[in-house]
Parts: structure tokens; sequence; C-alpha cells
């Protein structure tokens, strides 16, 4: 998402707000931009953290996975899967913080795939998690 994006304004019924498996996980997908970018945060809650008091990669890879996925809705129009994805845990995502944010932006919009980074920081604003997603 760049400084000229404008926000996609959504129904207030549209899917995206009622996603069963995104409530289950604590995910919400928080804004879509007409640049094809997406946000989004992940609720920290026990079920989203490992036996060391820290958020499961898994949890991490949910929430990038899930705005990612939502991105490439809103900049094509059509519903996708994931092909392939390659994700970096940076430093651990401590179960001290209240939400993890993660943005998605495309690197490639194409004809049948598109390839998006996605980020994902703490309460602080510091990077925990990295990937790409096809």
């Amino acid at each position: 998402m760049d400084s000229c994006s404008k926000p996609i304004r959504l129904p207030e019924k549209h899917p995206l707000t009622n996603d069963p498996f995104s409530l289950y996980n604590h995910v919400k997908v928080t804004g879509v931009f007409d640049d094809g970018s997406a946000e989004g945060e992940l609720t920290i809650h026990p079920g989203t953290l490992n036996i060391h008091g820290i958020v499961h990669g898994g949890a991490l890879a949910t929430l990038a996975d899930t705005v990612g996925g939502w991105a490439v809705y809103f900049a094509t129009g059509k519903p996708c899967v994931t092909v392939n994805y390659a994700f970096s845990f940076l430093r651990p995502a401590l179960g001290t913080n209240k939400k993890l944010c993660c943005r998605a932006g495309p690197e490639k919009l194409g004809g049948k795939l598109c390839v998006y980074r996605q980020t994902i920081t703490d309460d602080n604003g510091v990077e925990v998690a990295n990937g790409n997603f096809t």
C-alpha cells in the first residue's frame, strides 16, 4: 500500500466480515485498497500461543495467508487458493502483544497466479515475520 492508495468500502454484510475460519482464529481483515493491497490483524488469545508464551508460527502464517487471500480477491474479483509460500520468522511474537498487524501487497498480479508480499509487525511496529505467497 502506498500513500496514494484508496480504501475500498465494503458492504455491511460482506463475507469478509463473517468468515468462520478467520473468526475462529481471531483474524480480521481491517482494510482493502484499490492498489490490490490489504491489511489485517490477529488478536492475541491464549489459543494463539505455544507452550512458551509465544504466538504460534501457524497463527502468523494463518494471518498472512488470510490477509493476502482477501487482497487477491479484491484485486482480481476472483476467489483464490494459496499454492506456495515462503515465510521467515524473524523474531518471537511475544504473547504480551495485544495484536499483530499484517500488510499484504502485490508483487505480481497475473491472469492465473498472483504473488504477494506479507509483512507482520507487533504492537511496537517491529517486524516479526514476512513472506511471499503465490
